[in-house]
């Protein structure tokens, strides 16, 4: 048997090779008790494909300290690569998980992001859930990246753990643009989880994702989605054997040049 690779590079994202487990075990709970700051993109081929798309994304994506699986396309994709990666890894689900740490050890979250009503649907049913979470703070995510009242907020209340719902490459570029104000914690995006954890979104039953079925669940339930999901039939044929020489071809797989403009919103 070959040697597991530690990443997985898929597009030039690199893609952390572990399990959810090892990666809360062995990286971000010592992380937690040690003061340390970490920054964490949970990418699914949605997000890859953006990175192809926008330079100044895929930059910020790569100057985060780990990128994890985010989507079965992903597990799929390294799988054709012949570099498999060991498991799908959520945000959602490692949400849940850090929400169950920062109960047991009494740990600060702030949670930032989603409409006013998501967001403290969100606190509510965290007070309820998980009494022992000390709630650090809470902001919707109707701001601009730029406001700097948004930012001392969330710095002043001295969180250990940060979740940032405000969807794919916004949040990334917040966590990029912030993050250095920081002296600690665990910063991560996790996009529509606010929803889910809230209960506005209900998350696919087991059984789809048991068969890899999430997408079409999720497209069922909101068929605005059929754009973005478009996304991920593209980033699936790119790395389809036989597919993929065509997609090549044709320049699916080039990156943009990079733009002028100071990159994510």
């Amino acid at each position: 048997m070959g040697e597991i690779k530690k990443t997985v590079t898929l597009m030039d994202i690199e893609f952390i090779n572990i399990s959810r487990y090892s990666l809360l075990k062995k990286i971000v709970y010592p992380a937690i008790e040690e003061n340390k700051k970490c920054f964490i993109v949970t990418a699914n081929p949605e997000v890859v494909i953006e990175t192809r798309d926008d330079p100044d994304f895929k930059a910020i994506v790569q100057s985060a300290d780990y990128v994890v699986a985010d989507g079965i396309g992903v597990v799929n994709a390294s799988k054709f690569k012949g570099t498999p990666l060991k498991e799908r890894v959520t945000g959602v689900d490692i949400m849940y998980d850090l929400l169950q740490y920062a109960n047991d050890y009494k740990k600060r979250v702030f949670f930032l992001g989603a409409s006013e009503l998501v967001n403290k649907d969100v606190v509510k049913i965290v007070e309820r859930d998980f009494p022992g979470v000390v709630i650090a703070g809470r902001r919707d995510g109707y701001f601009n990246r730029f406001d700097e009242e948004v930012s001392k907020l969330v710095l002043d209340s001295n969180p250990d753990i940060v979740f940032v719902a405000l969807g794919a490459k916004r949040q990334e570029g917040w966590i990029y643009h912030n993050i250095e104000s920081f002296d600690k914690g665990i910063f991560i995006g996790v996009g529509g989880s606010f929803d889910v954890l809230s209960g506005h979104i209900k998350r696919a039953p087991e059984i789809w994702i048991k068969f890899q079925l999430e997408w079409l669940y999720r497209l069922l339930k909101e068929p605005n989605r059929l754009k973005r999901d478009m996304k991920v039939l593209e980033f699936m044929l790119l790395h389809t054997p036989g597919i993929k020489w065509i997609m090549k071809k044709l320049g699916f797989s080039k990156t943009k040049s990079r733009s002028s403009r100071d990159g994510i919103r």
